[in-house]
């Protein structure tokens, strides 16, 4: 099975980040929910599937 994850827009990278900072803050310890970086644009293979 292929997993293909979904595109993170600026927005959603932003919201995470928020969330990231007041769960840390309310913990007391440095949290990640996820590993996120700048994604490239989607490759032709990619666009096909959609």
């Amino acid at each position: 099975m292929k997993y293909t994850p979904a595109v993170l827009k600026d927005e959603h990278v932003h919201q995470l980040q928020e969330i990231e900072h007041h769960l840390s803050a309310v913990t007391g310890k440095d949290l990640i929910l996820i590993a996120y970086s700048e994604q490239p644009e989607l490759s032709e293979k990619s666009k096909e599937v959609e």
